[in-house]
């Protein structure tokens, strides 16, 4: 398989008969984001209709039952003559019944997508084939992992929050590829924090920069994609999703090739190295 995949200058030889190959070299800050957007639009192709099988539905189903079956005009009442406020406790708890039972489906179907769209990703910037069905295949075999790994994180950077903000940014940079080492290195719970600790160490400000400038991309053009809708629920299913498909790819290669470039350096990574962890993992 051919390493045209990361597209390094110059191309590196074949791998020896040890299945070595060359280093991937570091890169900067520059470098590295002009990589995401030139494997972006290499992979869109690919990449989008992953997103898009879970994303279309999944949005309608939000937007449909948020703006139709439990949209209420009447949940506030307020007498004009004695001032007293009510609430229709009825319609405050379907909708809270819904939400809840809406929020505990998209942790498991965001766990999917999470971790089709990184595998695929990750096969992506190596220049091996995509395939939706066995990227799905592959996320329902990781979505326990995927979740759990998430609530560490979520937990050990709300803690850090709670400590005055400061801790939580700290924290959060330095866990922020510990799914793509599940993905790539099949590094589970507490391996992978610590993986991903152990990587960006050395490295936190420029994750940081990193993680910022490309989350203001994804912010900005989810924004702009978001207003287009207006206000009614058919057009914010329709932006959504649309804002969904374009950022999603994005971001997983944003996590994959980050997390690449940590390896690249406290390691000797090459590509068939890296190739060849992706298929076991």
């Amino acid at each position: 398989m051919s390493d045209a995949g990361m597209n390094f200058p110059p191309p590196p030889p074949p791998p020896g008969g040890g299945g070595g190959g060359t280093p991937i070299p570091s890169r900067g800050f520059g470098d590295l984001l002009g990589m995401v957007f030139e494997q972006y639009k290499t992979n869109i192709a690919k990449l989008l209709p992953i997103v898009a099988v879970v994303v279309v539905p999944l949005s309608f189903i939000g937007a449909f039952l948020t703006g139709v079956v439990f949209k209420s005009e009447d949940v506030l009442t307020i007498d004009p003559v004695t001032g007293v406020t009510t609430v229709d406790s009825g319609t405050i708890g379907t909708l809270i019944v819904g939400s809840l039972v809406g929020a505990a489906l998209a942790v498991i179907i965001s766990a999917l997508l999470q971790a089709a769209i990184m595998k695929a990703a990750a096969q992506a910037i190596v220049g091996d084939p995509v395939d939706i069905t066995a990227s799905y295949q592959w996320g329902m075999r990781k979505i326990g992992p995927v979740i759990w790994i998430s609530i560490l994180v979520g937990l050990i950077v709300a803690g850090g929050f709670i400590l005055l903000i400061i801790p939580g940014i700290i924290f959060m940079v330095f866990l922020s590829v510990a799914i793509p080492a599940l993905v790539v290195e099949n590094q589970r719970g507490t391996g992978a924090i610590s993986r991903s600790w152990n990587l960006v160490k050395g490295s936190w400000w420029f994750v940081l920069g990193f993680v910022v400038v490309t989350g203001i991309i994804t912010s900005v053009v989810s924004s702009i994609i978001g207003a287009i809708g207006g206000s009614s629920w058919f057009g914010i299913w329709i932006t959504d999703a649309i804002a969904q498909m374009i950022t999603g790819p994005f971001a997983a290669l944003v996590s994959i090739i980050l997390y690449v470039e940590l390896r690249a350096r406290h390691e000797a990574l090459t590509v068939e190295t890296l190739r060849s962890e992706i298929n076991a993992s």
